[in-house]
């Protein structure tokens, strides 16, 4: 019996489901929070306090639960049921929100308080968000895996980057309650929508060879960092990610002070300017299963990683806005073809009794580098903007051509699973 390419696209009448585009829609409310989140929290931080350090530090606390809790979150989401622990989490954050919103209209609000409801919110998206690209794999079949992914990314794009952020700013033009009562009435839809998903009411059953879930946490945890550290494709892969976290955040970090002083960009339009890498994104979300077809799975991540060190470097050198602006609407484009591309070895190819462990140290690690980036790029920035940027897309492109072999071998076994996913269907229907 002969098999397709691993890459052969599934004609586009196939549907991704009612359920997944309840799950879609779930996912696409929370990112909308979590876009107004980021926008809402330090403009009211500027208004209780002028302090540039107090303001700076919730940008700090928003890196902290992805530190301090990311490996037990993803303990966590290995021991329950994922779509659940999606449901706790935002009805916890909806739950913070409801006790900001009280404290503003008591005028008892402060900036300790900002920082405790920041901890608390991302100590919550630890859980949702590892989880819901995990479930993917539950709400459709491994063949529409890619165009699953590509949906999911060009909702969180939309939602968080495009709307999430103005809506935001115009929403607290009306006062300070205005944008927290929208996050708070996002997180609940999303709860709505997660608790109207079949999979949420079904009981959950272990994965094929899953070990008894009684050991201890930390030893749960340590397995995670065992699994990732231990496994040669996942540490080339955690290091390959972190490389392009650094690259990615040298030139990150100093953008809004490039926009101004280096390319003319008038701080009112800084804004409509930043909505670049989005434009990119949202293109590549609906057209990435077609290029990963076209192309192959390893030629998309590469490509794509390599395509925004170019463009960074791009950016370094061109001077005037609407060049630099579609650079950076290419870079985006290219990091989510190749965040689609990558997706499914840790989908497919990671057991599933791991995958939450995996995917928790994995993001503390990545994570856990942006803030090295950022300080490196402000560090260079005081010599000359432009060179955060230039070095950045350098420490990207080395970073790509020293993982190559590792990016390689993780899109040769991404497609095997794939395919063997998408094949034994038919032998289970023939074989009964």
């Amino acid at each position: 019996m002969t098999t397709a390419p691993p890459t052969t696209r599934p004609p586009r009448s196939e549907r991704l489901g009612a359920d997944f585009h309840r799950f879609w829609g779930a996912g696409v409310f929370t990112n909308l929070a979590d876009g107004m989140l980021v926008v809402a929290l330090p403009l009211i931080a500027v208004s209780l306090t002028q302090d540039p350090l107090l303001v700076a530090g919730l940008t700090a606390v928003r890196f902290l639960p992805w530190l301090l809790l990311a490996p037990l979150s993803g303990v966590l989401i290995d021991r329950v049921h994922r779509v659940r622990a999606m449901v706790v989490s935002n009805t916890v954050a909806t739950l913070v929100m409801a006790g900001l919103i009280l404290a503003v209209v008591t005028g008892s609000l402060s900036v300790w308080l900002l920082y405790a409801a920041m901890f608390a919110l991302i100590c919550c998206e630890t859980v949702t968000d590892p989880a819901s690209r995990i479930a993917v794999v539950q709400l459709v079949p491994a063949r529409l895996l890619d165009r699953a992914n590509s949906r999911v990314e060009g909702g969180r794009l939309v939602a968080q980057e495009c709307l999430g952020r103005p809506v935001a700013g115009f929403l607290f033009a009306a006062g300070a309650v205005a944008p927290l009562v929208g996050i708070a009435g996002s997180y609940a839809l999303c709860v709505v929508l997660l608790c109207a998903v079949p999979l949420v009411w079904r009981r959950s059953v272990p994965s094929e060879g899953e070990p008894a879930r009684t050991e201890g946490f930390l030893r749960s945890t340590g397995e995670g960092f065992r699994q990732v550290l231990g496994d040669p494709i996942l540490r080339g892969n955690m290091l390959c990610n972190a490389g392009m976290m650094v690259g990615a955040n040298m030139g990150g970090a100093v953008l809004v002070l490039h926009a101004q002083d280096g390319l003319g960009v008038p701080a009112v339009f800084f804004g409509a300017f930043m909505t670049s890498s989005a434009i990119g994104g949202v293109l590549a979300s609906l057209t990435a299963d077609r290029v990963i077809t076209r192309f192959g799975r390893r030629t998309s991540v590469i490509g794509g990683y390599l395509g925004m060190a170019v463009c960074f470097t791009g950016v370094a050198l061109v001077g005037e806005p609407y060049s630099a602006f579609a650079l950076l609407a290419v870079s985006g484009f290219c990091m989510v073809v190749s965040n689609i591309a990558a997706s499914p070895y840790h989908q497919t190819v990671v057991p599933d009794a791991v995958r939450g462990r995996v995917a928790g140290v994995s993001r503390m690690i990545g994570w856990g580098v942006t803030p090295l980036g950022a300080l490196a790029g402000g560090l260079l920035g005081r010599i000359d903007l432009a060179l955060a940027f230039l070095l950045g897309g350098v420490i990207m492109a080395g970073t790509v051509l020293l993982s190559r072999r590792v990016i390689a071998e993780t899109a040769r076994r991404a497609d095997l699973a794939l395919t063997e996913a998408a094949v034994r269907p038919v032998f289970d229907e023939e074989n009964r």
